[in-house]
C-alpha cells in the first residue's frame, strides 16, 4: 500500500516529467516508440490482409492513433518509478548520515562522543607517528561542577555543559577534533606542537568564562614527548590537569590565609 501511494505521489510530481533531469522517463518515452509502431502494421496486416505503410493504415483506421499514446504512457510510468527510486535514495542516505551522527555524538552537548574522539586521538597518533609530526591532546575539565548540580539542580548542570560545549568548539582551529570524555570533562585532539595547543587551551578557557561566568581547567599532553600512544597521552594530559588543579587550590587555600 505504501509503495502505491508513493507511485501516485510521483505522479503529481513534476519533476517525473523532467526528461533531462529523470533518466528513466526519456527511456521510457524511447522504449515505448518500437510497440506502438508494431503494433499499428501488424494490425494493419491483420484488418486489411496485406502489408500497408503507417500513414495509410492510420487513414484507415484513425482509431490506431490511440497507440501513438504509448511513449507518453511509458514517459510517465518509468518517470514516475524514477521519481520513486530517488526519493528512496534521498530518505537513505538522510537515515544513514541521522545514524552516523547518533553513533559519534554525544547526546547531551551536541559534541563528538568519548567513542568517536578516542578513535580519532587513535588516527591522529598513528599519522603523526608516520609522518614523525606530533599531536596534542588537551583534556578539559569544568572547575566546581559538582556545586552546580548540587545547588542548581542536574537540568542547569545540563544546561551549563551544552553552553560550555558551544564555546569550546567555537575555539578550535580546523583540524582540531572535540568530545565529551565523560561527566564534566571534554578531549580534545589537537595536531601540531604543544604550543600550539596552548594557545587554543587558553582560548577555550577565556570563551567559556566569557560565555557561562565558569571556568575551566585544562591539560596539555603531546606525542613523541608525554608517550606514543593514545592511552599515555590521556594519561598524561590528565596528571597535568590534576596538577593545575592542585596548584589552584594550593593557590586559593594561601590566599584565604
Amino acid at each position: 500500500m505504501r509503495t502505491v501511494t508513493a507511485f501516485f505521489k510521483a505522479l503529481g510530481d513534476p519533476h517525473t516529467y523532467n526528461l533531462c533531469g529523470n533518466p528513466e522517463a526519456c527511456f521510457g518515452l524511447v522504449w515505448g516508440v518500437p510497440i506502438p509502431v508494431l503494433s499499428i502494421l501488424l494490425d494493419g496486416v491483420l484488418l486489411d490482409g496485406k502489408d500497408r505503410s503507417i500513414g495509410f493504415i492510420l487513414s484507415q483506421h484513425p482509431w490506431q492513433l490511440a497507440f501513438l499514446l504509448h511513449p507518453f504512457l511509458f514517459a510517465i510510468v518509468f518517470g514516475a518509478m524514477g521519481t520513486m527510486r530517488r526519493d528512496l535514495e534521498a530518505r537513505n542516505r538522510e537515515l544513514i548520515a541521522r545514524l552516523e551522527r547518533e553513533a559519534t555524538t554525544d547526546p547531551l552537548t551536541g559534541v563528538r562522543n568519548r567513542r568517536h574522539v578516542l578513535q580519532e586521538l587513535e588516527k591522529a597518533v598513528a599519522r603523526a607517528g608516520r609522518a614523525e609530526d606530533a599531536v596534542a591532546v588537551v583534556m578539559f575539565d569544568l572547575d566546581n561542577f559538582k556545586v552546580v548540580n548540587d545547588t542548581k539542580g542536574h537540568l542547569a548542570g545540563d544546561r551549563l555543559l551544552r553552553a560550555v560545549a558551544d564555546a569550546l568548539q567555537e575555539s578550535l582551529r580546523i583540524g582540531d577534533t572535540l568530545g565529551r570524555y565523560g561527566g564534566d570533562e571534554f578531549l580534545l585532539v589537537a595536531p601540531g606542537t604543544r604550543e600550539g595547543a596552548e594557545a587554543v587551551a587558553e582560548r577555550a578557557q577565556a570563551m567559556v568564562v566569557e560565555r557561562t561566568g565558569t571556568s575551566i581547567s585544562s591539560g596539555v599532553a603531546l606525542s613523541g614527548e608525554d608517550g606514543t600512544r593514545a592511552a599515555q597521552l590521556i594519561a598524561a594530559a590528565d596528571r597535568a590537569l590534576a596538577a593545575i588543579k592542585r596548584e589552584r587550590k594550593v593557590r586559593g587555600l594561601s590566599a584565604g590565609r
